[in-house]
């Protein structure tokens, strides 16, 4: 068949086994096939957008939805990570000299280059060319800094469909009331006057609402709770290691420890939750998994909701 040279790809990619392809056909074709019907009738770049908490297989979905639409439905298609966008070493120490210490890790709502973002999605948008292609950011999380730009991917011609993936994707500002008590020893010890959630907490409200406002289909991989995320990102550090291995690559790089991991997740904790509470009900689809990842349900609350304001 047509796709199965790609679709091995992207299981080699991925370190997956077999059986991924057919769990992943029954759970993700009629979001597939929604996909494409809406990206026909608007006869423009449709844009999807993926939410999922760190580990939670997010980029993996990405990519099979990438890889099946360019194979199977002959589309151009542009994958891109928030990740992609986070700012240098050196931009989030003035961040961090500038407004709180904390800025320093990259990762959470003001640490995203949000005016690269919508500037290249916009150019993705408004149609590559070979005359003017366009550049997709890459970050690299080894070297904790953005590939140079002769390593980012060109498109060269129209994109039919962007994916964007990203752990916090679509997460709405908390109210101020609800930033007032640390919710974990991090915010306790290191953000005690509530300098950081509150700055983060303002980027959400003023510069990530005009790149939510851009897509058109929204999915979310929901984890059981903030709990799996810790694991998860312990596999997935787990899982980089071995690939770095299998490459045979010599470039010196660093791997977090297990009390690093923990610490490292206790940025994400915050906005993890809320996601986990609010973000479902504004999804076209969302996709509950249990503590090991596989998808135990599948509900379209925003269909439900279009539906009953119909009958209202």
């Amino acid at each position: 068949m047509k796709t199965q040279p790609m679709l091995e790809q992207f299981i080699q990619r991925h370190q997956l086994d077999e059986d991924y392809l057919t769990h992943a056909s029954d759970n993700f074709s009629p979001a597939l096939e929604s996909i494409v019907s809406h990206q026909k009738q608007a006869k423009q770049t449709f844009l999807v957008g993926i939410n999922g908490c760190q580990g939670s297989g997010k980029s993996t979905l990405a990519d099979y939805l990438g890889t099946r639409l360019s194979s199977e439905f002959d589309l151009n298609v542009a994958v891109l990570s928030l990740d992609d966008f986070y700012y240098s070493k050196q931009q989030r120490n003035e961040l961090a000299n500038q407004i709180h210490p904390l800025l320093r890790t990259r990762g959470v709502p003001g640490t995203h280059d949000m005016t690269l973002a919508n500037a290249t999605l916009e150019k993705l948008c408004t149609g590559a060319t070979a005359n003017d292609p366009v550049l997709l950011p890459r970050f690299n999380k080894f070297t904790d800094n953005p590939y140079p730009k002769s390593q980012w991917p060109i498109v060269d011609r129209p994109i039919d469909v962007i994916i964007l993936e990203g752990w916090c994707l679509g997460v709405q500002p908390q109210l101020m009331k609800d930033l007032i008590y640390p919710i974990n020893k991090l915010e306790a010890e290191k953000d005690r006057y509530g300098i950081w959630r509150s700055y983060v907490n303002q980027q959400l409200k003023q510069n990530y609402q005009g790149l939510y406002q851009r897509i058109d289909l929204w999915l979310m991989l929901k984890a059981p709770s903030f709990d799996s995320v810790q694991a998860w990102r312990l596999e997935q550090e787990s899982k980089r290691q071995q690939r770095r291995i299998s490459e045979d690559n010599t470039q010196q790089e660093t791997f977090m420890t297990s009390t690093e991991v923990r610490a490292f997740t206790a940025y994400f904790q915050r906005i993890t939750e809320q996601c986990l509470t609010t973000l479902p009900s504004h999804c076209d689809w969302v996709y509950e998994l249990d503590n090991t990842r596989n998808i135990i349900n599948t509900t379209q609350p925003a269909l439900v909701k279009e539906t009953a304001s119909e009958i209202s």
